[in-house]
């Protein structure tokens, strides 16, 4: 398994570093400064004027861009989202569909290391606001069945959504590993999502692509 994860180590392209906010881009600024916020306080008790002072915008402008601080975060997940997608113009997809859908959802890793702290008290958090987390396991499902469609494998039907099932599984058990682990390049986390795409392709074919003649197809 080390063997293999080292060769999957190789292989991955890094993914582009978190772009910082312009000054005129109020959104940019909200998301950034949520993020702050949460890695020196926490997020229970964050208030929505509070990451609006953070970010240097006018509460009501704040509230015309984000109406909650729980939309800020759901903008989050969105834009890690767009500059994934946006990523693949220069630095397509290759390989496998297994492959391919390793890349993105390590992309999505490495884009959350930036902020590996901050990250790590949400996901220790949120449970305690039901209402926030329910909505953002909203958002996840959704930034998952575009990372499935991405990958080249439909998300639609019944099918596809055992396969988003499956994906989500996979896609919290490498969160699991990235709590843990302290890694420049993320290896027990790599090695965590080869490990369960490998037993989600030999068990469940979840990685049947919709294209005729994809090697990865049944």
């Amino acid at each position: 398994m080390a063997k293999r994860a080292g060769a999957k180590k190789a292989a991955r392209k890094t993914a582009p570093k978190p772009a910082r906010a312009g000054g005129g881009d109020s959104a940019a600024a909200l998301r950034r400064a949520l993020l702050k916020l949460v890695e020196t306080q926490g997020w229970i008790d964050l208030s929505f004027a509070e990451i609006a002072d953070q970010a240097g915008v006018p509460i009501a402008e704040a509230h015309r861009v984000y109406p909650s601080k729980t939309a800020i975060l759901l903008g989050l997940s969105r834009a890690i989202d767009e500059r994934i997608l946006t990523s693949l113009g220069g630095d397509p997809l290759e390989g496998t569909a297994k492959d391919r859908l390793f890349d993105i959802i390590m992309r999505r890793f490495d884009i959350l290391k930036g902020d590996r702290e901050a990250y790590r008290r949400l996901m220790r958090q949120l449970p305690a606001t039901p209402d926030s987390f329910a909505a953002l396991l909203c958002q996840l499902r959704r930034s998952l069945a575009l990372t499935l469609e991405a990958a080249g494998i439909s998300a639609s039907g019944l099918k596809g959504a055992l396969r988003l099932k499956g994906l989500l599984a996979i896609y919290l058990a490498g969160l699991r590993a990235f709590a843990q682990d302290e890694s420049d390049d993320l290896a027990k986390t790599m090695a965590e999502i080869d490990k369960r795409l490998g037993q989600a392709e030999r068990l469940s074919g979840m990685l049947h692509r919709r294209h005729k003649g994809d090697p990865a197809a049944a």
